[in-house]
C-alpha cells in the first residue's frame, strides 16, 4: 500500500500543480481534512476570511480568487494575471488601463496604511502577497563556496498571507525567505528552528548565494539565482536528502518557474556526471552529492562570469 510522503505532495505544490496534489491527498486517510480544505476552497469557492478589516479582506480575496484561476483551473499565466489586474482596478475605482504593477502598489499600500509590511510582485512566475506585522534584524557571518561574507538577516513574524506556495499547498509548505536586491535576507521566522540545517543551509546560504550574485550580475535571470542557490544547499546538506528533493521537483512544463527549472538542471548534470538517470540518484552517498554539487556550481561561476561580464 502506497504510503503518503510529504516530499512528493512539496514536489507537486512547488511545480504548482494543484490538481495533481488534491488527488494524492484523496487517497490517504491522514491527509482528509487537508483534502477537505481544498475541496472547500477551490470547489465549493468557500474563500478564507484573515484577522484584517474589511477593505483588507476584500484585496486578499481578489488573490484568491487568482490563485484558484491559475493553480485550479488552470488559466494560462497570462490570462490568470489579466483577470487580477481588472478585478484590483475594479476594487480600487482605477482606470480599466492601469497597469498591474500599479495596482499592486495600491493594494501594498492599502496595507501599510494600516501598519503592515507588504512585499507584493511574483515568486517564481506567480503573484501573491506577503502581509506580515513583525520585523527584527539580526547579524550572520554566512560562508558560501566563494567566499565569507556578514549578512543581516531581517526575521519576520504575524503573517496574514504567505503568497500562493503557503495558500495552495494549505500551509503544509511555502517560502521560507527571500533576497530582493536591498542586501537583506528576509526570513519567516515562524519556518525554522535556528540552529538548524534548513536554516543554516537552506535558507541562510541558499539566500547569502541569491545576495551575493544578485549584487554581481545585475541582469541574472531567476532561474540562474535559484540553479546557483540549490547548488549550494547540496553542497551543504549533510542530514537531509536534498538531491532526491529536487528531483522531485524538476519542472520543465512552467517556463516562469525557476525553482521547477533550476532542479531540473541540477538533476539533468548529475545525470551527465554519473550517467545515470534520475530514478537511479536515490541514496547517492551525501559526499559524492557535495563534490558533484561543487563541481556544478564551479562550471556555473565561469559561465555566468562569462556571461555578465
Amino acid at each position: 500500500m502506497q504510503k503518503f510522503e510529504k516530499d512528493t505532495l512539496r514536489g507537486m505544490i512547488v511545480k504548482g500543480n494543484l490538481r495533481a496534489a488534491m488527488t494524492y491527498l484523496k487517497q490517504f486517510p491522514e491527509t482528509a481534512a487537508l483534502y477537505q480544505k481544498g475541496v472547500d476552497l477551490y470547489q465549493k469557492e468557500h474563500y478564507l476570511t484573515y484577522d484584517v478589516d474589511v477593505e483588507l479582506n476584500e484585496i486578499l480575496l481578489v488573490y484568491q480568487k487568482y490563485y484558484r484561476d491559475v493553480f485550479y483551473l488552470e488559466l494560462p499565466a497570462e490570462e490568470a494575471a489579466q483577470r487580477l489586474r481588472e478585478r484590483l482596478a475594479e476594487l480600487f475605482q482605477a482606470a480599466p488601463d492601469s497597469s498591474l504593477d500599479k495596482l499592486e502598489e495600491m493594494a501594498g499600500t492599502a496595507f501599510r496604511q494600516k501598519s503592515f509590511h507588504a512585499l507584493m510582485g511574483r515568486t517564481s512566475g506567480y503573484y501573491g502577497p506577503y502581509i506580515w506585522k513583525v520585523e527584527e534584524l539580526k547579524h550572520y557571518k554566512v560562508e558560501l563556496p566563494e567566499g565569507e561574507q556578514d549578512y543581516a538577516v531581517k526575521f519576520l513574524d504575524g503573517f496574514i498571507m504567505k503568497s500562493w506556495l503557503d495558500y495552495i499547498s494549505f500551509g503544509e509548505t511555502g517560502t521560507g525567505g527571500w533576497s530582493n536586491g536591498d542586501g537583506l535576507i528576509h526570513c519567516v521566522r515562524a519556518a525554522y528552528d535556528l540552529e538548524s540545517e534548513d536554516f543554516q543551509v537552506s535558507l541562510l546560504k541558499h539566500e547569502a548565494q541569491h545576495a551575493m550574485d544578485q549584487a554581481r550580475y545585475k541582469d541574472i535571470t531567476n532561474e540562474e539565482l535559484e540553479y546557483r542557490a540549490k547548488l549550494v544547499e547540496l553542497i551543504y546538506s549533510r542530514e537531509r536528502r536534498m538531491l532526491e528533493r529536487f528531483v522531485s521537483q524538476a519542472d520543465v512544463t512552467k517556463t516562469d518557474n525557476g525553482h521547477g527549472l533550476a532542479a531540473e538542471r541540477i538533476v539533468r548534470g548529475f545525470e551527465i556526471c554519473l550517467k545515470k538517470d534520475r530514478g537511479s540518484l536515490a541514496g547517492l552517498p551525501i559526499e559524492s552529492v557535495q563534490t558533484i554539487a561543487q563541481s556544478l556550481f564551479s562550471e556555473s561561476s565561469e559561465e555566468i562570469a562569462e556571461k555578465y561580464r
